[in-house]
């Protein structure tokens, strides 16, 4: 599998997950970050359950790596996207996902003491291309708001250092055992994720099949496009990225969500893009050069 096409996986799934983000934003101001967060795993597991029930692509799957992918949903998918998803409704999405650009350094750092991964000069220069996008997006919201919105990032920062933790769990257990396919691997992610919040709230789910019938048709269908998109979509993609390709790098693209929410926003409010906005792809473009061609 081609670095280019690897790194393309890790786009669309970011691309699919940062438009998710904008409806989960919406329901975690109508309801809660944890009820959002129990919605998209519940959806998650039976999409990864059908497709893996379809396909055939179960394998036997040792206690080791099992402990792993269960310990990687939940602290990834139930206590990090708890924390991401406290950001969403201070912050927005696009302020929110702007703190991905940290994941490089922490799983950078991981990969070079682990899997004795060492960043090539043109990878660093993407990554620094990529951070740089980012601090666009930032000097812009602090020029609007005047503010940093500290409260919101440190949710955020915390969200991000959990999911890190996640990722790295993952890819230890493709380590372990390369042939797993990634349907299986969210699978046993969900099952971690949905045991997290039970024991966080164990009534959570039934609360949260109560507010459901509150809901108009329009919204249930926007919660269960969102789930399917943000969730099924984006981490099969994503985790077939994360067994192939360098983790600091791939991660790296997680910055695209900004660049890409602001675009919807674009188009949604019917504003033409700013200057922030053409100098934050002019620096992901450069980044992604890079990443291809390291």
């Amino acid at each position: 599998m081609s670095a280019a096409y690897v790194y393309l996986l890790a786009i669309c799934a970011n691309l699919a997950f940062s438009t998710s983000t904008i409806f989960f934003s919406y329901f975690s101001i109508k309801f809660s970050s944890f009820w959002i967060n129990q919605a998209k795993v519940l959806i998650a597991l039976i999409c990864f359950s059908v497709a893996t029930f379809a396909t055939g692509v179960w394998v036997d799957v040792n206690l080791t790596v099992f402990t792993y992918l269960f310990l990687s949903g939940l602290i990834g998918l139930c206590l990090g996207d708890l924390m991401l998803f406290k950001a969403f409704p201070v912050l927005g999405p696009a302020r929110t996902l702007v703190m991905f650009s940290f994941v490089p350094l922490i799983l950078g750092i991981y990969s070079f003491f682990f899997f004795n991964q060492t960043f090539t000069f043109n990878q660093t220069l993407a990554v620094i291309c990529m951070i740089i996008c980012v601090f666009v997006f930032m000097l812009e919201k602090k020029g609007l708001s005047g503010s940093w919105g500290m409260k919101g990032f440190s949710f955020a920062l915390l969200g991000i250092l959990l999911d890190a933790g996640g990722i790295i769990l993952t890819r230890e257990s493709f380590e372990y055992q390369n042939e797993l396919h990634s349907f299986q691997v969210n699978i046993i992610r969900c099952l971690g994720a949905m045991t997290g919040f039970i024991l966080i709230r164990p009534k959570g789910y039934a609360d949260f099949f109560k507010s459901t019938l509150t809901l108009k048709t329009r919204e249930k269908l926007l919660l269960i496009g969102a789930c399917i998109c943000g969730t099924f979509i984006s981490l099969s993609l994503y985790l077939t990225a994360v067994k192939h390709a360098h983790l600091g790098t791939l991660t790296s693209i997680s910055i695209t969500g900004p660049v890409w929410v602001s675009i919807i926003e674009c188009i949604y409010y019917k504003k033409l893009p700013n200057f922030y906005l053409i100098a934050a792809f002019i620096f992901f473009l450069s980044g992604f050069y890079f990443m291809v061609n390291p």
